[in-house]
């Protein structure tokens, strides 16, 4: 399966900067799962205990809300889940389930540290390439809610309803994100 992780993990934004024999040494770390349909990788508030890479099938991304839960975001292959795991001690921001029988491949987050530890370059640069990630992530949200705040303001006492059109641009630059 060596050389299948290795695929994945090129596909991915975070590993864009490791070379071929530090992406070998991530590829044996990584554990393989097969996940059915309705199966939760992780809850909303469990402990991080790793990344989650999807090579094939649909996850899910949901957040509770005081309605209940809300549907983020549909990730598909080349997503990666759960990356703060590997940075923070954190619970999980969401809870993302399989909505289609799914390949995924998971970096134990202990398995990371250990790496980052020794001082392995590879798990520097991974970090280096979340870091990269969550400042895009910011970014575009900075300017969400600059773009909702506007709206909301410009409504005058009334309180804008974002309509389902904002909802699915609001989807579309989640699904760029990981979680």
């Amino acid at each position: 399966m060596g050389k299948e992780h290795v695929a994945a993990l090129k596909a991915t934004e975070i590993c864009r900067l490791l070379s071929d024999a530090e992406m070998a040494a991530i590829a044996e770390i990584l554990e393989t799962r097969t996940v059915a349909p309705g199966t939760e990788l992780f809850r909303e508030g469990d402990a991080g205990d790793g990344l989650f890479l999807v090579v094939s099938g649909e996850i899910d991304v949901v957040k509770r809300g005081p309605a209940g839960e809300r549907s983020l975001a549909r990730l598909n292959a080349g997503a990666v889940l759960g990356e703060m795991a590997l940075i923070t001690n954190e619970p999980r921001s969401a809870t993302c389930r399989a909505e289609v029988e799914s390949l995924v491949l998971r970096l134990p987050a202990a398995r990371f540290r250990a790496l980052r530890d020794s001082g392995s370059t590879a798990a520097y640069k991974i970090a280096a390439g979340i870091a990269e990630v969550l400042a895009r992530r910011l970014a575009a949200m900075n300017t969400k809610v600059i773009e909702f705040t506007e709206k909301m303001e410009a409504g005058g006492a009334a309180p804008h309803r974002v309509d389902d059109k904002e909802l699915a641009e609001l989807h579309r630059t989640l699904q760029v994100w990981s979680f």
